[in-house]
């Protein structure tokens, strides 16, 4: 129970973890496999992105502070028979209206962790971790990908199957353990693109997010590479980040936005951390404190939250540093940075010093609107060390004027909230 003014919030924990057995029986109930018949001739993208899909697990044990699919789904993964998903795979193919033989994903919350679990059940049972892989893969963690890689031959063996894509993310840091899997999706999966997802580049908030570091993702990459060469493809990887997560500093995306222009990268949609209910990084915009570190009343670690508008807008900008829309902003905040050497039509430089005509108008109305105010385009070094001594508010205590996380002026009355 959780109290929301006048009203409380009721949560339940996940359901118990399902046998084999029982999964099975869940997805092989007499599904329509199609819409509502109210929805009539309605387009709908979710149900488009899903229709010859087949769920094989359900449960998650990265733990993610963004993401709250443990607490819904659990930690323990409850995997389906081969039997199963071979049987709905079948039943699609000669039920489902305008089946062409390509299915789009054998997949779940995550693409390989299929029949992983803990090597002791006793130890499973004792075990307090929020992840099983962060900040490495624990030892006790099975990462044998054979199932999976027997559940793929299977299926592709299926009567009247053209073709099988896997469109759920995949957990690189679990796949680099199994090269032969990493073959295997590669040769016969992989529909010219593979979705990934680092989310960062950095180490400060990298550790926020409980997601590895960026080597794992390059150690993945040579692998990839060199398994779709020796496929005779050319294939590529495409990798999701988060902008203006909790604990994330202007810094920190320069350095992303620099890594991405290193790598050939020109993200099209991109994603601004948004808080949401069950989710740790939620509690850290909002207390802006870590509670993955020990929290006490002397003080704790400072997390700050990346709140306004217009940094918000700034942070997805450097995820799109090669889109003249942003120019504008991106060169004021390089120059509040100190780092105009950025700015130039070099390699080595982030964006131009020139603007294409007709572009970047509603950015540059953005800063001059924020010049004449006297603010600019305010940077952040968002996470701070407390007080020595400081300690944490209390439950129920209005916030001060000024503190983590605000940009307000000294003496000033805090500004409103905007809504991103």
């Amino acid at each position: 129970m959780q109290a929301h003014g006048e009203r409380d919030v009721w949560l339940n924990p996940p359901p118990f973890p399902l046998s084999t057995e029982e999964i099975d029986s869940v997805y092989e109930s007499p599904f329509a496999r199609r819409p509502h018949p109210s929805y009539g001739e309605a387009k709908i993208p979710a149900w488009e992105m899903i229709r010859f899909s087949v769920n094989i697990m359900r449960g998650c044990f990265g733990g993610c502070t963004f993401c709250s699919i443990t607490e819904h789904e659990g930690r323990i993964i409850q995997s389906r028979s081969e039997d199963s998903i071979i049987r709905e795979i079948e039943e699609m193919r000669d039920k489902t209206p305008g089946f062409t033989g390509v299915v789009t994903d054998l997949g779940g919350p995550t693409a390989n962790m299929y029949h992983l679990k803990c090597k002791d059940e006793k130890i499973e049972s004792a075990c307090r971790r929020l992840s099983c892989v962060y900040p490495d893969i624990c030892e006790n963690m099975g990462t044998d990908h054979a199932p999976l890689i027997s559940l793929y031959r299977r299926a592709r063996a299926i009567k009247g199957v053209k073709r099988i894509t896997i469109g759920s993310g995949l957990r690189y840091d679990l796949a680099v353990r199994s090269p032969e899997y990493i073959k295997e999706l590669v040769t016969h999966h992989v529909g010219g693109y593979l979705k990934i997802a680092p989310e960062h580049t950095e180490e400060g908030v990298l550790s926020k997010m409980m997601k590895p570091g960026i080597g794992t993702y390059d150690r993945f990459k040579q692998l990839f590479d060199r398994f779709s060469r020796e496929a005779g493809k050319e294939q590529y990887l495409i990798p999701y980040f988060i902008a203006a997560h909790p604990g994330t500093t202007d810094e920190d995306m320069l350095n992303l936005a620099l890594w991405l222009k290193k790598n050939n990268f020109r993200l099209d949609q991109v994603q601004a951390f948004v808080p949401t209910p069950m989710a740790l990084a939620t509690t850290m915009y909002h207390t802006e404190r870590n509670p993955l570190k020990k929290l006490h009343r002397e003080g704790a670690e400072v997390v700050g939250s990346v709140r306004t508008g217009t940094q918000r807008k700034l942070h997805k900008a450097f995820l799109r540093y090669h889109d003249p829309e942003n120019w504008p902003l991106l060169r004021e905040a390089l120059k509040k940075m100190g780092r105009a050497d950025l700015i130039g039509n070099g390699k080595k430089q982030l964006i131009p010093a020139w603007q294409p005509a007709g572009t970047g108008q509603k950015a540059a109305a953005m800063v001059a609107r924020q010049t004449r105010e006297g603010q600019g385009v305010r940077t952040s070094t968002c996470s701070r060390s407390p007080r020595p001594g400081g300690a944490s508010p209390r439950p129920g205590a209005k916030p001060a004027a000024r503190g983590p996380g605000s940009f307000s002026k000294p003496g000033s009355a805090p500004r409103k909230k905007r809504t991103p």
